[in-house]
């Protein structure tokens, strides 16, 4: 393998930006490695898995850490002259972007493959994605999207008062409690002659991907005149270092 460059500090914001990418990379894991990448679109050759992991990691790094307009990285498979592949690639007009309430760092990126006496170009506009890692190497999966919170309880019909109350509960939970610990919750006083017990508790505490906002799954036991129903919710902070539990709510 050769790879030829020149490092240079990359813009400090920039810089300071993509500070958590590495960690997105390192954590791709086998349900990234199956995204489609920039070496799919690949035609003009064929290489192995081992090879193409070591050109995105290349690539990663690179996008991360150097500057705009120097001399081209020069990547190839290290094999002979009939099966050799060589990958030219360099960067330019860098930026930054927001998408989904986030900043995200874009560059053109150059990429020019060559094999067999052919040549492929793909480049293209690449930015990062909220994992860390740059579309290059694969686009983020969908979100996966929940019920609204008290959508689907089908063992109490809730007032608004309860709504509300129970929100709050869930979200003191969600903030307080500690891994597995459960609270109780109850409608008495609330309006509702049907009596209704809840109990909450956090589970599976993690950072949410790209970001240094905590992720809880909720668990949600309610015991009611319909019997008893048991739901699950993963729930991140916002920016208000709320939970997002219901879209907009936000606890003074």
């Amino acid at each position: 393998m050769k790879k030829k460059s020149i490092p240079t500090l990359f813009s400090p914001a920039l810089l300071r930006l993509l500070g958590a990418a590495a960690i997105g990379f390192a954590c791709m894991g086998a349900a990234h490695a199956q995204a489609p990448t920039i070496l799919d679109e690949l035609t003009i050759a064929t290489l192995t898995p081992l090879e193409k992991d070591m050109l995105l990691n290349d690539l990663f790094n690179d996008l991360n850490k150097d500057d705009d307009d120097q001399q081209a990285h020069v990547w190839d498979n290290g094999s002979d002259k009939s099966h050799l592949v060589t990958v030219t690639y360099n960067f330019s007009n860098s930026g930054l972007t927001e998408h989904s309430l986030k900043a995200h760092a874009c560059r053109d990126l150059k990429f020019i493959v060559t094999a067999g006496g052919k040549t492929q170009d793909l480049s293209r506009r690449t930015c990062t994605q909220d994992s860390g890692r740059w579309d290059v190497q694969g686009k983020d999966a969908a979100p996966v999207a929940y019920p609204p919170f008290l959508s689907d309880i089908t063992v109490a019909t809730l007032n608004a008062k309860e709504k509300q109350a129970l929100i709050d509960a869930a979200e003191n939970v969600l903030r307080d409690n500690a891994e597995g610990v459960a609270s109780h919750w109850s409608n008495q006083g609330l309006g509702n002659p049907v009596p209704l017990k809840v109990s909450l508790a956090p589970s599976n505490t993690g950072a949410k991907p790209g970001s240094y906002h905590t992720c809880r799954d909720l668990t949600m036991t309610l015991e009611g005149k319909g019997g008893k129903q048991t739901l699950q919710r993963r729930s991140c902070e916002n920016r208000t270092h709320t939970f997002d539990i219901v879209p907009g709510h936000e606890k003074g």
